[in-house]
């Protein structure tokens, strides 16, 4: 009797997350085939002054990728690079980026909020006057019309978020782009559609400076700095938009060792934004409070929970029921496979490639990692950090 249990649970997870993944696959590819954003909101006029902030920290290398592209961008933009004050080699090649080129592009040392990403975005902020906000990562390569078009888009919102998607250059990098596609993107679509919630990071993303006042900006205590904030804006009731058009393409790790720092960062960053929020928002105070713990709780549980749907295919194979395996297996190769197609007509990828056949991989690791992170967290985290080391 229990051996018909467990395998009727196995079932119905594997149906279950067969119905999830497909449903989430077929609304993010009708979303990046819908292309009447990129026809309508590039024709605009009279843009407002647009300051896009680059913090870096021991990005010397890379910092030209996001420079050279935002001086591009089809709109008029202020470029502002904001380096610590311990990191001279970006600070050096900073200012010789700014030197080297007739845009606007300066170089300011974050003096007031030195040790985060979160510091140097407030502090970039506070010392800006422009109307709209933008902010972008040192590796991040902007589409020329992304600007244009958010700024269009803010006419109707108070923050826009842009796609970002790791360049395929290795088997870890294009990993790192499957798993963007099936956890940042794919993962979210239900979300979206039955809630307000909406991811406003802090990357590829434009804002009303009301707006980021209104938050009282992001907090340099997180290690996810961008999932905090955006718990903030959905709880200020802040209308943010997602924008899939124009996408921008960023460095992923490179390595094994930086795969998972990273993502270990990432599960311990979500696990402290979900204490934040339980601190903040017992008892509830409104509908909003009390989603955003709800959200925020099924996103932490979701991640470790993916270890689990291992075990349970595993019974499935025991009891010789492969077929029920495989039917979630192909789905996400399938729905990976055909998004990768997508990007690949849009520009966004050089090739197809034959990465998308590892995808199903993905969800073991990341409930790995995500375990891990939560253990630690709860028994032994002390607040450390973890910075992976990019190239171009």
């Amino acid at each position: 009797m229990s051996i018909i249990v467990v395998t009727l649970q196995a079932v119905v997870s594997a149906v279950t997350f067969t119905g999830v993944i497909l449903l989430s696959g077929i609304l993010f590819l009708a979303q990046i085939l819908n292309h009447h954003d990129r026809d309508e909101r590039t024709d605009v006029s009279d843009p407002r002054s647009i300051t896009a902030i680059v913090p870096v920290y021991r990005d010397a290398d890379i910092l030209n990728v996001s420079v050279s592209s935002l001086v591009e961008s089809t709109v008029p933009v202020s470029v502002c690079i904001v380096c610590e004050p311990d990191d001279q080699a970006s600070i050096q090649r900073a200012r010789t980026l700014a030197a080297a080129t007739d845009a606007d592009v300066e170089c300011r040392i974050n003096t007031r909020y030195s040790g985060s990403k979160a510091g140097a975005i407030n502090f970039a902020i506070e010392t800006t006057e422009s109307d709209y906000i933008a902010v972008f990562d040192a590796d991040e390569s902007v589409h020329p019309q992304f600007l244009r078009s958010a700024a269009a888009t803010l006419e109707e919102c108070d923050i826009v978020q842009g796609r970002t998607v790791p360049r395929t250059t290795g088997i870890i990098e294009t990993i790192a782009y499957y798993e963007s596609i099936l956890l940042s993107y794919t993962g979210r679509r239900l979300l979206y559609y039955f809630t307000e919630f909406r991811m406003a990071a802090s990357r590829a993303v434009v804002m009303h400076r009301s707006s980021v006042e209104a938050t009282g900006g992001y907090d340099p205590t997180m290690l996810t700095e961008d999932y905090a904030f955006a718990y903030q804006c959905y709880k200020q009731g802040l209308d943010v938009r997602e924008m899939t058009q124009y996408p921008s393409t960023i460095e992923a790790a490179h390595t094994v060792g930086d795969w998972w720092g990273q993502r270990k960062r990432w599960m311990s960053g979500y696990a402290q934004v979900f204490h934040a929020l339980l601190r903040e928002s017992l008892p509830p105070q409104n509908r909003r409070d009390l989603l955003s713990l709800g959200i925020c709780l099924s996103t932490v549980a979701g991640n470790i929970l993916l270890l689990s749907l291992t075990s349970k295919f595993m019974v499935l194979f025991i009891v010789s029921a492969e077929t029920v395996v495989l039917l979630p297996v192909v789905t996400v190769v399938g729905i990976t496979g055909l998004i990768r197609c997508v990007d690949y007509s849009n520009g966004t990828v050089e090739r197809v490639g034959w990465g998308w056949l590892l995808t199903p991989i993905i969800f073991p690791l990341y409930g790995l990692v995500a375990t891990k992170a939560l253990t630690e967290y709860v028994i032994s985290w002390t607040g450390e950090w973890y910075h992976v080391e990019k190239t171009h």
